[in-house]
């Protein structure tokens, strides 16, 4: 199995130390590598691509929220902050951390936080590999006996099924039959044409399947299919209220309200 490429971030090298040391008995992570600021981090991020960070909050000229928020959202790793301050936890999970561990914390703590890291990875995985299959599956459709493998497909190819673990079984869904999805920590409460399922899926990991033009995150909790809104409802402090198709009330953040305004055809907003 490939090993989890992991890059440290902590202005102090006792705690950059430490957490290497914890992580040496680990086999599936890898350390690839080690800074002490936040302009640094953005630049080994962008270089090494790693699958997992251990992030500082407050860190010189960058704090690590702001790491995450410098990296194009395609590139970020899951993130586990490690910090002395608990008041930045709320922000943190805005940004979709994986664990926010308080300085000192003990190793069970610890390894907890990155068994949650490892899931979400793996299931990240799991989900370029089905879009993969999916891709071969089309190719190898046009070189069968009959096809042609010079005629392009006439219209854009099918999103494939998403596949997710469901209590003991499997749920397969349609992303065009997703209304909404709402993080439950490790899982995820997912609305399909009317049904509530509660899969084993990060809302992180199920929105990097999803077509990002169709599928908006308005808030840290809730994933929704822009074709399935019925109303936007402002609220005060600019926050908002959407109303689905299927009739459920999702919360809309301030950060997020303007951008899914401009997302929102004329007549839904």
């Amino acid at each position: 199995m490939k090993k989890i490429r992991t890059l440290i971030v902590d202005d102090e090298p006792l705690a950059r130390g430490g957490i290497a040391a914890l992580l040496e008995t680990d086999a599936e992570i890898e350390v690839v590598g080690a800074c002490a600021d936040g302009p640094a981090a953005v630049e080994e991020i962008l270089g090494l691509r790693p699958d997992l960070a251990f992030l500082d909050v407050q860190m010189p000229r960058l704090s690590g929220i702001e790491v995450l928020e410098r990296v194009p959202a395609g590139q970020c790793p899951q993130a586990i902050f490690v910090t002395a301050y608990d008041q930045h936890a709320l922000k943190a999970f805005e940004v979709c951390a994986v664990d926010y561990l308080l300085k000192p914390f003990r190793e069970a703590r610890f390894r907890a936080a990155v068994s949650r890291a490892k899931v979400r990875i793996r299931q990240s995985e799991l989900g370029d590999l089905q879009l993969r299959a999916a891709e071969l599956a089309e190719l190898l459709r046009l070189f069968e006996p009959g096809g042609s493998r010079l005629a392009a497909p006439s219209g854009p190819a099918p999103a494939p099924r998403l596949v997710f673990r469901a209590g003991t079984g499997q749920l397969f869904v349609e992303p065009r039959d997703i209304v909404w999805a709402e993080a439950q920590g490790d899982r995820v409460r997912l609305c399909e044409s009317g049904q509530i399922h509660l899969v084993q899926e990060s809302l992180q990991g199920l929105e990097a399947q999803l077509d990002p033009a169709q599928f908006v995150r308005v808030h840290r909790s809730f994933l929704v299919n822009l074709g399935r809104v019925r109303k936007l409802t402002p609220q005060l402090y600019g926050d908002g209220v959407l109303t689905m198709g299927d009739g459920a009330k999702i919360p809309v953040s301030r950060t997020c309200r303007a951008v899914l305004k401009t997302l929102l055809p004329p007549a839904k907003r």
